[in-house]
């Protein structure tokens, strides 16, 4: 099953969701958010592996 990351814009592997999160190119997008109140700055692929780990 493929994740849309929506902090790269990049679909990933379900089995390479924690490799892809802790990625520089993944950390240097989430740094570049800027949490305005609207939504949430964690990636769709962390929230779906961290329920999936539960």
């Amino acid at each position: 099953m493929s994740i849309l990351c929506n902090i790269c814009s990049a679909e990933i592997n379900e089995t390479e969701v924690e490799s892809h999160i802790n990625t520089p190119q993944h950390m240097e997008n989430k740094s570049k958010i800027s949490p305005s109140g609207k939504g949430l700055n964690t990636s769709v692929a962390a929230m779906w592996l961290k329920s999936f780990n539960q």
